[in-house]
């Protein structure tokens, strides 16, 4: 016989009895009425032979449409050989790993793998920055409810108080993030756009050089006759010569240096293009830095650091040991560590004597042709050699005054 569909009433008025009693409403959907009174819609449904209950929700929680609706869409299940009971739990599992799946969490497991190859001041950078900027707005809420719009509203912060460079940082690590989930099946796509033309852009001001020769001339002279520590004198002229990332020189161990062979070894972890790398990275040595290390040897060759710091020997001079030394050889003139490099690289590609690649490989910068990259592993060692003692026998010329004398070749 058809069962007679329940009505919102019946459903409401529904009496609790000494044992728990049911009221079909046809389509193996039932509301079990237990003796407190509670009430329970069950979905009772027979597959592969067996018979089965799915508990479907509590009324009135869940009305009478609804329960209806929640057979229907268990029936269809049904009919295509999913069993609903399995088929819910699997939901309930993923909606726990979805609410496991933070921002905070995920990004802690992210930073577990780029660790790996990140630098460990890269890798502080980034974890500071996170738990002052980003953890405290976006850290507890899962990634698959974190949208575009969110991310600019902890962006804005940042740029409201002026830090646009590193605004823009922390916005290329969160896509990167979630990138990272969507590889991960955590996430359906990437919510954060590659630019959010709202926020504004940072425009960087590029590193403050030496600005031409009579300059570089002026600035040798005074560090001759800087009056500070030897190291830090040494430190500098070394930055001039060698013409490496400050860091990388910062860095520096006494076992990465063959003064026979006149090279530096920089292991591949401190090098900034380390992921477009395969090797260490190999920096030639004028005659002019080989003598300068020589004289420093002396001073630090007690530590495994060429600058040790003078509170801790296993700790290298600060970036700002070099940024004081500068403002005092030449107080009036603006210039960083960091800007010989481009002095360096001006000079070397308007002399018109080395090829591009030679001094794009003489500063590590990566090759810009992704394709090129891949196949191109030449070192140029040779014409490396050639180029690091002309711009050493060059930078004496500017110090010394003296007539520079035209390049011969080898």
């Amino acid at each position: 016989m058809a069962v007679k569909p329940l009505s919102n009433t019946e459903v409401r008025q529904a009496k609790s009895a000494e044992k728990p009693r049911k009221l079909s409403d046809g389509n193996g959907l039932n509301l079990l009425v237990h003796p407190n009174g509670s009430k329970y819609w069950q979905q009772r449904y027979t597959l592969y032979g067996k018979e089965k209950t799915l508990q479907l929700g509590v009324y009135p929680a869940m009305g009478l449409a609804d329960a209806r609706a929640a057979s229907l869409a268990a029936r269809k299940l049904i009919a295509d050989g999913i069993d609903p009971v399995q088929d819910k739990r699997k939901q309930n599992a993923a909606k726990a790993t979805d609410a496991a799946a933070t921002f905070e969490s995920v990004t802690a497991t992210w930073l577990a793998i780029k660790q790996r190859t990140l630098a460990p001041s890269s890798y502080r950078k980034i974890t500071q920055t996170f738990r002052a900027n980003v953890y405290p707005r976006l850290g507890k809420i899962p990634v698959k409810e974190i949208d575009a719009l969110l991310v600019r509203e902890t962006m804005q912060v940042m740029e409201k108080r002026g830090a646009l460079e590193l605004m823009e940082k922390c916005r290329a690590w969160i896509r990167e993030i979630f990138d990272f989930a969507l590889g991960e099946g955590m996430i359906l796509h990437n919510p954060i756009p590659a630019k959010d033309v709202v926020l504004k852009k940072h425009v960087g001001a590029s590193h403050p050089t030496l600005k031409n020769r009579q300059d570089a001339g002026k600035f040798l002279r005074n560090l001759q006759e800087y009056g500070g520590r030897i190291e830090t004198r040494l430190a500098l002229w070394l930055q001039v010569l060698i013409a490496t990332r400050p860091s990388e020189l910062r860095l520096a161990e006494w076992v990465e240096f063959d003064f026979d062979k006149a090279l530096w070894t920089i292991p591949l972890g401190r090098m900034k293009t380390r992921k477009h790398m395969t090797a260490p990275y190999v920096v030639t040595l004028s005659s002019q830095a080989i003598q300068a290390l020589k004289q420093l040897r002396e001073i630090t060759g007690h530590s495994k650091l060429l600058f040790p710091n003078l509170t801790d020997a296993n700790k290298p001079i600060s970036d700002m040991t070099l940024a004081k030394a500068l403002r005092t050889i030449w107080a009036d003139y603006r210039i960083v560590p960091h800007g010989f490099r481009h002095f360096f690289s001006t000079e070397a590609n308007e002399h018109g004597h080395f090829r591009p690649d030679v001094i794009e490989a003489s500063l590590a910068h990566k090759d810009g042709n992704a394709i090129r990259a891949v196949y191109n592993k030449a070192t140029y060692i040779k014409e490396r050699r050639e180029l690091a003692q002309w711009w050493a026998d060059e930078l004496e010329a500017m110090r010394d005054g003296g007539k520079v004398l035209p390049f011969k070749q080898a």
